[in-house]
């Protein structure tokens, strides 16, 4: 008896060691991951969105686009405003306090409260603009003869504003997720938590939609993403395999065909980056809130990491761009460029006007 008492009080000993050093190993963690990476990495997404907007938006290359390149376009469009406003949101995780615990109800409280339904709609705008932007370039590459009827720039249109408005009206439940509780600490000081409780304070419900979510939001577009990324990675190799093979020089439509060939391998490339960056995360934290491990020391810590991880999928397609665009890279030289120069010339100019003054 007294030997299975020991055992029994070395296990919950061990166990205790075992939680404080994962407890130990998160605060190091989300420190890191929320103090410094997700803010810098935002700030990162931020510059490199509003550059995204600023090139894809130019009159010019709107004009040199055909129809199909153009409904690309605007899909990528919808998607560097999608991913600058996640970016923005997500900054202010910055300003949150590592216990939770709020001394007022100000700004800080209530974006705790709210933040997961306003980055959630965005997270789930992008995964489903980037299985728009897949089924477009499906049609255009693995079904040309269709292209003329379902990729029109209208319909296009109509597919980027109702993911818009789906993805709004589909995260309104979760502005419920959190109520303020209210606590007085041993010096009657009032201070505040956000206090977790299921929607409509049923378990069920909330169990149900959180599959739901899981399903719509991350197992669909996954299936889609895999089967049309497969589709195009095969037209991709054998359209290299055709041109290896009879080298013909076709220079009257190279232009149109170089566009096209950028817009799927920019396409491919995003897929990818989902999959290793979006996909993990969106799984393991699903799982863990379906199973109620969402208190676990350990899974707090791999959230941390995968929180990290989806912030960069959506900060670095302006890296992404640069790197396959030579379009994109020759405008970015021609902005900063002319702006270096204006700038030059206004100082000049403000520079002659005070010595004129002086005079």
């Amino acid at each position: 008896m007294l030997d299975c008492l020991n055992l029994t009080m070395e296990a919950h000993l061990n166990m205790s060691i075992a939680n404080d050093e994962a407890k130990k190993l998160f605060e190091e963690v989300s420190h890191v991951v929320y103090g410094f990476g997700i803010p810098s990495v935002c700030l990162f997404g931020i510059f490199g969105n509003v550059l995204n907007l600023c090139i894809l938006t130019r009159r010019k290359l709107q004009k040199a686009f055909k129809r199909l390149e153009l409904s690309a376009n605007l899909c990528l469009v919808s998607l560097a405003v999608s991913d600058l406003m996640f970016c923005f949101f997500a900054f202010p995780t910055v300003f949150l306090p590592q216990d939770d615990v709020y001394t007022s109800r100000g700004f800080v409280l209530y974006y705790r409260i709210y933040c997961a339904a306003i980055i959630n709609v965005f997270i789930i705008i992008s995964t489903w603009l980037t299985v728009a932007m897949a089924l477009e370039r499906y049609l255009a590459i693995c079904h040309p003869l269709r292209q003329d009827i379902y990729l029109t720039t209208s319909r296009i249109k109509c597919v980027i504003v109702i993911t818009y408005v789906f993805s709004f009206t589909f995260n309104i439940p979760v502005l419920w997720r959190y109520e303020v509780r209210q606590l007085c600490t041993n010096s009657s000081t009032k201070v505040y938590i956000p206090n977790p409780i299921p929607l409509w304070n049923d378990r069920q419900i909330d169990t149900a939609y959180r599959i739901i979510w899981a399903v719509i939001g991350n197992f669909i577009p996954l299936v889609l993403l895999l089967y049309f990324n497969v589709c195009l990675c095969r037209k991709i190799y054998k359209s290299y395999k055709m041109r290896q093979a009879f080298k013909r020089d076709r220079r009257s439509d190279h232009s149109s065909t170089s566009t096209s060939h950028t817009i799927t391998i920019t396409l491919v490339v995003i897929i990818v980056m989902f999959f290793i960056l979006v996909a993990p995360s969106e799984i393991v934290i699903h799982l863990a809130r379906i199973t109620d491990n969402e208190s676990n020391y350990t899974y707090l810590t791999i959230e941390a990491v995968m929180n990290f991880m989806q912030s960069v999928n959506f900060s670095v397609n302006f890296i992404l761009y640069c790197i396959i665009s030579p379009y994109f890279r020759k405008t970015l030289k021609y902005l900063f460029c002319c702006g270096c120069w204006n700038i030059y010339q206004v100082s000049k100019q403000w520079k002659k006007e005070f010595e004129t003054s002086l005079m």
